[in-house]
């Protein structure tokens, strides 16, 4: 029965994979902007911080956010990360886009 259940998990993470590369694919269609970033377990918290910071000169504005850590059998922490997110008005060459990685 475990035999069974290790090809169920691996047919169910094939099919997941397929699904987010469909999506990933398909995003320009979907946003204005999409920007991602892998993390080692997923965040089920997630909270923007008021502050932005427009460095002068840059076609970006910083913001802050923090992510709740979600691990199995360990500590969980606060990470405070850092995001640039382009200007309305800020150009994007499309030469530089990977559809399979999303940017």
């Amino acid at each position: 029965m475990a035999e069974k259940e290790v090809y169920d998990d691996a047919v169910e993470e094939r099919v997941i994979n397929e699904e987010y590369k469909i999506w990933k694919r398909n995003t320009p269609f979907l946003y204005d902007l999409v920007m991602t970033h892998a993390l080692e377990w997923p965040s089920l918290t997630v909270q923007w911080l008021p502050d932005v910071n427009r460095p002068e000169g840059k076609d970006y504005t910083v913001h802050r956010l923090v992510l709740g850590t979600h691990t199995s059998d360990e500590q969980n922490h606060l990470v405070i990360a850092s995001v640039q997110v382009p200007n309305d008005d800020a150009q994007f060459d499309a030469s530089h886009y990977d559809s399979e990685k999303g940017g």
